[in-house]
């Protein structure tokens, strides 16, 4: 019996020593990203786990989407730590996700040599991030040239179809929660994919499995483009960013007041999706950014000082360009991206040119069949919590705009938040970082010192978003003001009791910002009960191994010393029965959990529900609703003859500004809506 158990501890030590990282199924094997410049020199307790490809997802037009994922290394399945997958877009339309995974919120930056960097602020510390270039034709993604997507509903089906496909790779990863974050035009795609995974979880086939949809994150997001549009004028004043004897003033004006008749026409449906909204175009409201930027270029200033940048007011850009050369290491992630050694790190089947923007995408995204993703808002907040989070630097999608389709938007049983003075501070590391409203299963942030692109800002303060929408901060009174409190990394919570049970679903809500108690819903970002965070974890499964081994060593010494006192024993001692029949189970840290199958295909009839009338919001009698947001609309001067204009041919980057007149095709617009 001893040599027995001694053989049943030879063969668990050597599967411990010999058993893989968590990192998915065999498929998932080919995805995986080894090498990139600079990973070498990355920290191993900070080195994520990747993998990286394109998906095909219909072969019959050749679509195949690019995603990259960051895993943390150090996380053990088994503990207290996360099973959270997020999902990240970029917006555009057009713009490749790799904006986020180079320039925010992703483990790395790129530095002038052309290396990877650290970025402490990664959201990888705390969820699965993969970050999607989406739609086809944007970044990484591809397809063939006459079958880009037209629509929001196409855009929703098409990730659905990638949902599908990753997790038929990983399906080990079904029962993670999921959340959906981006910015900017994402605040169109996020609602969208969000509603279809809804839907598609209510018409499930026998064979397939819920996805675990736990809340949205926009950041920035071109939610309601009208409304948003409306906000560029007091944006402008407020700050003192135009004068009213500007020699443009009373054209703005009128060109504000055009588009406010605009929104007044919709403002009677604005919350009823069943009903067509009164025919719009939008390029009359969103032109008004582009007027104010004319209207303000200094040409007596150094060129690189000339224009206001729309992503961030208290930065200068040259003219045109007005926030396009931002942020500053773009310059150093398209070469990187470009590199064709570093294609094949990520996998690549196809070793197209990588742009930030596509224009062709852009232009063939035209949206007029879809309603603006803010009619989709109330019918989500009855099932996730939503986090609108705005960097108040901002201009194209700036809080003012937020705040004021908000306050039209009535969602479970009331309209707007109910004491828009009931604000709390948003304490993290000790800094007082934004303010926050929240009511009903709706959170909004707007936060300090951060521009268009928060995460490129403030990676540590936007890391801590994912904390807010899961529950992990404390609630504290400071000079007697509500305030949220979250930590950095390794900082624990400290308010509440800990627990061990990394399944439990947290249930405590934060304090409501409404000004009545009487409400029938109930607040609900929930507020996690574990003290515990994702840096609470081992620092690398190899530590964790060698701590298991060590406890395997001194069980086989145990028992061969049991064994040794056995062979010595007084004849007399008499064997007596064990005193309980209970056992000690030991769950070794790198056990995975027994996985669902994997995911059938989702049924074309599906497709039908997510694009017929039978929704509420697909129309076919508006055009240009909910169009691409590009900068140029509508201008018709000489001056913006040097504005960014993006080719047909595949090279030609959709966001960069150019000087040059020669070989240029003008299309609508120029800013990409990121």
């Amino acid at each position: 019996m001893f040599y027995l158990s001694f053989y049943v501890l030879f063969v668990l030590t050597g599967s411990i020593l010999a058993a893989p990282p968590k990192g998915g199924s065999d498929a998932s094997k080919q995805y995986m990203v080894t090498n990139l410049p600079g990973l070498s020199e990355i920290d191993d307790g900070f080195k994520p786990l990747m993998y990286a490809g394109q998906l095909e997802l219909f072969p019959e037009n050749n679509t195949n989407y690019f995603f990259w994922k960051f895993i943390d290394a150090s996380k053990n399945v088994n503990s207290t730590s996360y099973k959270r997958t997020t999902f990240w877009l970029n917006g555009g339309p057009g713009c490749s996700s790799m904006d986020g995974a180079l320039l925010e919120s992703g483990p790395f930056r790129i530095d002038q040599s052309q290396k990877v960097v650290m970025n402490n602020g990664s959201w990888h510390k705390a969820s699965d991030v993969i970050y999607v270039d989406q739609p086809a034709g944007t970044g990484f993604s591809y397809t063939e040239q006459d079958k880009y997507v037209h629509e929001l509903y196409d855009m929703a089906f098409y990730f659905i179809k990638f949902m599908e496909k990753y997790y038929e790779i990983y399906p080990e990863e079904l029962d993670n929660e999921i959340y959906l974050a981006g910015e900017s035009y994402a605040g169109q795609y996020i609602p969208y994919i969000a509603d279809a995974i809804l839907k598609r979880n209510a018409n499930l086939q026998e064979s397939q499995k819920a996805y675990n949809l736990k809340g949205l994150l926009i950041g920035n997001g071109w939610v309601s483009p009208n409304e948003q549009s409306l906000a560029y004028m007091p944006f402008f004043l407020n700050r003192g960013l135009i004068k009213k004897n500007n020699p443009m003033f009373m054209k703005l004006l009128g060109q504000q007041e055009r588009c406010q008749r605009i929104v007044d026409k919709v403002d009677a449906h604005f919350n009823d999706k069943q009903v067509n909204p009164v025919e719009v175009d939008s390029s009359v409201c969103e032109s008004i950014l582009t007027n104010l930027l004319l209207a303000t270029n200094d040409n007596q200033a150094s060129r690189e000082q000339q224009c206001i940048n729309m992503y961030d007011y208290t930065l200068r850009d040259s003219y045109p360009s007005c926030g396009m050369n931002w942020p500053f290491e773009l310059k150093y992630v398209k070469p990187f991206l470009n590199n064709d050694d570093n294609k094949h790190d990520l996998n690549l089947k196809k070793l197209k040119t990588w742009n930030e923007c596509s224009g062709r995408v852009s232009r063939n995204f035209y949206a007029s069949n879809s309603f603006p993703s803010v009619h989709l808002l109330p019918s989500l907040l009855e099932h996730v919590p939503i986090v609108l989070f705005n960097g108040e630097n901002d201009i194209i999608c700036n809080t003012e705009g937020v705040m004021s389709y908000i306050s039209k938007l009535k969602w479970n049983g009331i309209k707007g938040f109910e004491n828009t003075d009931a604000k709390a501070d948003w304490l993290h590391d000790e800094k007082n970082v934004g303010y926050m409203l929240q009511e009903r299963n709706l959170t909004f942030i707007n936060i300090f010192n951060s521009s268009h692109m928060v995460p490129y800002d403030l990676p540590d303060v936007s890391r801590a978003l994912i904390d807010i929408i899961t529950g992990n901060f404390d609630e504290k009174k400071v000079n007697d003001k509500p305030t949220v409190v979250t930590y950095p990394l390794g900082v624990k919570r400290q308010g509440d009791v800990q627990h061990n049970d990394a399944e439990e679903t947290p249930s405590k809500a934060p304090t409501s910002t409404s000004s009545t108690a009487s409400s029938t819903t109930t607040d609900s970002i929930p507020k996690a009960s574990s003290t515990t965070t994702p840096n609470d974890e081992p620092t690398s499964n190899k530590v964790t191994r060698l701590i298991q081994l060590a406890v395997v060593i001194i069980v086989i010494w145990g028992l061969y010393m049991l064994y040794a006192s056995y062979r010595s024993r007084p004849a007399s001692i008499i064997k007596k029965p064990a005193a309980s029949g209970r056992k000690k189970n030991v769950q070794w840290a790198d056990q995975l959990p027994e996985e669902g199958g994997q995911q059938e295909g989702f049924l074309a009839k599906t497709f039908g529900k997510l694009t017929g009338n039978s929704n509420g919001y697909a129309r076919a009698d508006t055009e240009d609703y909910v169009d691409d947001i590009e900068l140029g609309e509508n201008i018709g001067d000489s001056q913006l003859d040097d504005f960014i204009i993006a080719s047909d041919d595949e090279g030609e980057d959709g966001r960069t500004a150019s000087g040059n007149d020669d070989n240029r095709s003008k299309i609508k617009g120029g800013d990409a809506i990121v």
